[in-house]
Parts: C-alpha cells; sequence; structure tokens
C-alpha cells in the first residue's frame, strides 16, 4: 500500500463527508457526497465475462432502483443490475443527484463489482469505482491478490488506507461497497438480519453488523415507495482497521448511530422447471445522524425481467 494522505476539508464539507459514510456505511450508497451517473448513461454489460454453460445459464438478473431523501429533499437515485450465477456474479452501479444535492453537489458516479460464489458467500475479485463532480475526479480500483489481500490503486493518491493494520488476514474475506449493498440477495444461505459484512472500500475495512429488530408492514411515505411486509434490522458500523487516530477520537466523541434497514423477500421462479427461488432485497433504509435524518426507498425492483413490486403511489 502506498502512503496516501487527504487534504485538510472545511468544516462544511467534513460534515457532507460523514453524512455521506454514514450512508456509504449502511451499504446503499458507495462513495462520499454527491456522486452520480449523469443522465442517459446506458448500463455497462454485465454478461461480457460470464462464459454460458449449462451452469451458468442458470442466471439470475436484478435491476434494483433506490431514491434517497435527505431533510425531506430528493437527493439522490441509485440504479443497481446484477447478474448472478451458481458460480460468480458481477454487478453494476450508477448513483445521480438530484434537486438541491445536484446544485450544492453535482456529480455522477459508476461502479463495478465482480466476484465468485462460494460455501461461506460471495468473494470479490475485482472492484471499480470512477466519481467526476463537485469533489474533483476520484477513482478507486481493487484487484484481489493470491495472498488474499488486494491490489488498490486511487486518483487522487490519498486516503486512510496508508494507516496500519489492513493485512491479508483482515483483507481476506472482505467485499466491496456495491457487493455490501446487495449482499442479502448474493448470500441466500444467511439469514438477513443476523450477519456480519467485512467491507473494505479500497482504504478502510469496517464491519456491518445485522441485528434482527422486528418485522413491519410498510405502507408508501413517499412517491414510487415499497409497500408491503418487511424484516427490520438494526446496522451496526464497526471501525476495523486503516482509521486515523483523529477519526478515532472523533468517532469516540461523536459516534454513528445504528441505521435501520428494512428488508423484503422477493419470490420468483428458478431457472429448472418448479424451482422457486427468493431473494432478499432492501427496501427501506433510515439513517439518523446530528447533521440530518437520511431515508432511502426501493422503487422498483425487476428479476429476470419481470417486475416483482409495483411503485406504490401516495393518495
Amino acid at each position: 500500500m502506498q502512503d496516501r494522505r487527504m487534504p485538510d476539508e472545511t468544516k462544511s464539507v467534513k460534515r457532507t463527508a460523514r453524512f455521506a459514510a454514514a450512508l456509504g456505511a449502511a451499504a446503499l450508497l458507495l462513495l462520499p457526497a454527491g456522486q452520480s451517473l449523469g443522465e442517459g448513461t446506458p448500463a455497462p454489460t454485465l454478461t461480457r465475462t460470464i462464459t454460458l454453460t449449462p451452469q451458468t445459464s442458470a442466471m439470475t438478473a436484478v435491476d434494483l432502483s433506490y431514491k434517497f431523501y435527505g431533510g425531506g429533499f430528493h437527493v439522490h437515485s441509485l440504479d443497481t443490475q446484477a447478474v448472478i450465477t451458481p458460480q460468480s456474479y458481477e454487478i453494476a452501479s450508477q448513483v445521480q443527484t438530484e434537486g438541491i444535492a445536484d446544485t450544492f453537489f453535482n456529480g455522477h458516479m459508476e461502479s463495478q463489482a465482480r466476484g465468485v460464489m462460494t460455501p461461506q458467500g460471495p468473494r470479490l475479485l475485482s472492484y471499480s469505482q470512477d466519481y467526476e463532480g463537485t469533489f474533483g475526479e476520484r477513482s478507486v480500483y481493487m484487484s484481489r491478490t493470491k495472498g488474499g489481500g488486494y491490489d488498490v490503486t486511487a486518483v487522487p493518491e490519498d486516503g486512510v488506507h496508508a494507516q496500519g493494520g489492513l493485512s491479508d488476514r483482515v483483507l481476506e474475506k472482505t467485499v466491496d461497497p456495491l457487493s455490501a449493498s446487495i449482499f442479502t440477495a448474493l448470500n441466500k444461505g444467511g439469514a438477513p438480519c443476523r450477519q456480519v459484512i467485512p467491507v473494505f472500500d479500497g482504504r478502510r475495512v469496517f464491519n456491518l453488523r445485522f441485528e434482527p429488530d422486528g418485522e413491519d408492514i410498510l405502507e408508501p411515505s413517499v412517491e414510487e415507495a415499497y409497500a408491503g411486509p418487511a424484516l427490520r434490522c438494526k446496522i451496526s458500523y464497526e471501525a476495523v482497521a486503516g482509521y486515523s487516530q483523529k477519526w478515532k477520537i472523533d468517532e469516540a466523541k461523536n459516534p454513528l448511530k445504528p441505521f435501520t434497514v428494512w428488508i423484503a423477500r422477493f419470490p420468483y421462479e428458478g431457472k429448472e422447471k418448479g424451482a422457486g427461488e427468493t431473494l432478499y432485497v432492501p427496501v427501506r433504509l433510515l439513517i439518523e445522524t446530528r447533521y440530518i435524518n437520511a431515508t432511502a426507498h426501493l422503487s422498483r425492483v425487476v428479476i429476470d425481467g419481470m417486475e416483482r413490486v409495483a411503485a406504490q403511489h401516495t393518495p
């Protein structure tokens, strides 16, 4: 790992970055404030690296759309496309700033991840992330090494991953933020609200610890929001490695509160005749910070070309 340091920032940017870090920690947003893919940009071709065989032809294609609200304003739209087979997965994501966020923190971002499926869950092979906007041009690329860690390239060459503790042993079981965002769909063998997701974003390692918190019947509080039954989970953000001493002191003074995520079950027809499958997908997210409260709502989910939940509109 190269020595890369973050430049000093103003208080307002620090607050925005902390709020965005909370979103990222919740595994639904992928970079600090204001990242998006420009409207009309086509999604990457996900199947280009998957060879169709009798085994991989049992692929599942998933398309998810989310809308993020902060302080009552629509600030981001997130679209994620994934192709999942019994052996592998590929994901692409685009985030678009909206409304007031587009005015003050305009930018665009796209991410891609590729990995293999193992008995222990998804294992990341490579991840890329590109952002251009108010905060300049930023990119991260990481690929798995033979030792179980990652080769990381970042532009600009800054970031706190120069801090100690990022050994191959620590990185071995981690996934990227994009894989973490749909981990419940990828990790079919795990209980949605009883899991720990170790995440590496190219700079830090942190755990997302899910714990059950009940069940709800969700009503649409905004237009185009999911309505129906959902599991309610609490998510705790646990710093593991790559954090500066200053970050640790700031976190001790003002710890991030646990987030709340609602996860719904989406049955669909399996590829084999008579085979029923289920995907567990996050449908709502609530984040409460000292600066602002934020929510994210699933507005659309398509599995194998079939829309599994219609947008629900408020009266």
